[in-house]
């Protein structure tokens, strides 16, 4: 459970490091995946936001699980 733990939280930081300074390649990856759910224009729209929770989350994470 430890290691599922550190691979979300690892997960989490390079998703919230991606929409801080790459959002164009979770663009890309987003259209590929994108086939069942669309929330695409609210996460790019508030892309601050969601990638500085999202860092806050995984570094949290990381810091419990350790």
């Amino acid at each position: 459970m430890r290691e599922f733990g550190i691979l979300l939280s690892v997960v989490s930081i390079l998703i919230g490091v991606l929409l801080l300074v790459a959002p164009k390649v979770l663009v890309k990856l987003g259209e590929q995946t994108n086939k069942l759910y669309n929330i695409d224009g609210l996460v790019y729209r508030n892309r601050y936001a969601f990638g500085a929770v999202l860092l806050i989350a995984g570094a949290f994470m990381v810091y419990t699980t350790i």
